[in-house]
């Protein structure tokens, strides 16, 4: 897939990325050797600012007199650091100090709390800092001093890794000539062994009415030129072979040539073909049915025999089944499907946003993905567009690849993946996956992914790479 791309930035709604550790047992955080328990957490950018909230839980902790225990939240990539305020908890006598002299060592924006021994207690700790871009891409950490003189200071205790992955969506090919097609099926009713076509005979004035619907739908749009239209006939299996060949052709030509005249349309347009006996739509009656003898039928139908033979030896071994065929199938196989081959002409971006919620099948990728570009990407609008386009689209690599990414945006990736299973096997669709393991904190799983995606030459994936570790 070397088409060309166009790179947007996602945010998450809530910016908080766990490790797979974390995902799994978000309560097993704990701080000073395991003696207070960080319950609650929660990271998130909300307009301008970067909040953090937690619960520490010190049901468990025992301090002496002197002791004070010092937590300090920040956030950080590399040199770049934003610290929140701190936390202080003091055993009794540190107390009594910190009141006295300690507390200039500390901001006045502190949380001070004076621990009491054998008691269930907590600290609702929620903070905020400006938010600054490189936050997108940083850890949450909780530095510890765990002593009053201040030199058991422990590693930072990472609590939360925000990731904000780079999305690649592939900017769809254009179509040289937007070829299109209306097709339909109708059922019109010949006297026996007769090719005259009588306009009012039975149900006739309906089925003809939905042919030339459908080539008027098209004649009648400015923006659709007619270039062919294709009217097969098919005859059912009774009778002579060769007879129903014959009935087949000329009715369709008789159907043609009155068709042709309502609608006025060149004769060069038109294309005529015949299918004498329409055994492959005998053969799906029965196999979608539960008839007696159902196999021995569809084993016959199958046979590569004479087809009057066939026919012939389906009456006489199961005659009562073919009786039921004969009155049941038999008439829906006698019908004249019907093509309607047009083009579109090509769209700005304003006429392509008038028409994809009214004719979107008139659009090509292109001109949807253009209109996706008017929106703010990962907003509902822009994902609509990128539902419509594989809606349109649904076997085509490039609009499962799109509509994988903001299933991807939006959190879904259950249907991400049911998209990327149609995407094909490019760098792309390997670092959509690799997005969901960083999104879902399965580092390991996203540099494996991210690695592939890079070697198959795709930009974004250097970046991810580098985002997962700092």
């Amino acid at each position: 897939m070397n088409n060309r791309h166009l790179i947007y930035m996602t945010l998450l709604a809530a910016m908080t990325v766990t490790t797979a550790a974390e995902a799994r047992d978000c309560d097993s955080l704990s701080l000073a050797e395991k003696r207070i328990a960080l319950v609650n957490k929660t990271v998130a950018r909300s307009g301008n600012t970067m909040m953090v909230g937690f619960d520490l839980n010190l049901d468990s902790l025992r301090m002496s007199a002197d002791q004070r225990l010092v937590f300090s939240p920040t956030i950080r990539r590399g040199a770049l650091e934003r610290r929140f305020p701190q936390i202080v908890i003091n055993g009794r006598r540190a107390a009594i100090s910190y009141e006295r002299f300690a507390h200039k060592d500390f901001a006045d924006d502190a949380i001070v709390t004076n621990r009491r021994n054998g008691t269930q207690q907590t600290i609702n700790y929620t903070a905020s800092v400006a938010y600054e871009d490189w936050m997108k891409n940083a850890d949450v950490a909780v530095g510890q001093t765990l002593c009053a003189c201040g030199d058991s200071v422990t590693r930072p205790m990472v609590i939360d890794r925000l990731r904000t992955p780079l999305m690649a969506y592939v900017h769809p090919k254009a179509e040289a000539v937007k070829e299109r097609e209306e097709r339909g099926s109708a059922f019109i009713d010949f006297p026996v062994d007769k090719i005259e076509l009588y306009p009012t005979y039975r149900q006739n004035p309906r089925e003809l009415s939905k042919i030339v619907a459908s080539i008027d739908k098209v004649k009648q749009d400015k923006n659709l030129t007619i270039t062919a239209v294709d009217i097969h006939g098919y005859a059912s299996p009774e009778s002579p072979y060769s007879h129903n060949a014959w009935l087949a052709e000329n009715r369709a030509k008789t159907l043609t040539d009155y068709v042709r005249q309502l609608v006025k349309l060149d004769r060069s347009i038109f294309k005529v073909e015949s299918t004498p006996e329409d055994w492959a739509g005998l053969r799906r009656f029965v196999s979608e049915s539960e008839l007696a003898n159902r196999q021995e039928i569809l084993q016959l139908i199958d046979a590569d025999m004479d087809p009057d033979r066939k026919e012939h030896e389906i009456r006489r071994r199961y005659g009562e089944q073919y009786r039921f065929m004969l009155a049941t199938w038999y008439p829906a196989l006698r019908h004249s499907d019907y093509v309607v081959h047009y083009t579109v002409r090509p769209f700005s971006v304003d006429e392509a946003k008038a028409l994809i919620h009214t004719k979107p099948q008139q659009l090509s990728q292109e001109e949807m993905f253009m209109v996706a570009q008017t929106y703010e990407p990962g907003s509902p609008e822009f994902n609509e567009v990128m539902e419509i386009a594989v809606r349109m689209f649904p076997d085509n690599e490039t609009a499962n690849l799109n509509a994988a990414c903001t299933a991807i945006n939006r959190g879904d990736y259950a249907q991400a993946e049911a998209y990327l299973a149609k995407a094909g096997q490019s760098g792309y669709v390997a670092h959509a996956r690799g997005v969901i393991a960083m999104k879902q904190g399965d580092f390991a799983k996203a540099r494996r992914f991210f690695q592939q995606a890079k070697e198959a030459g795709v930009a974004e994936a250097e970046e991810n790479l580098s985002n997962l570790d700092f």
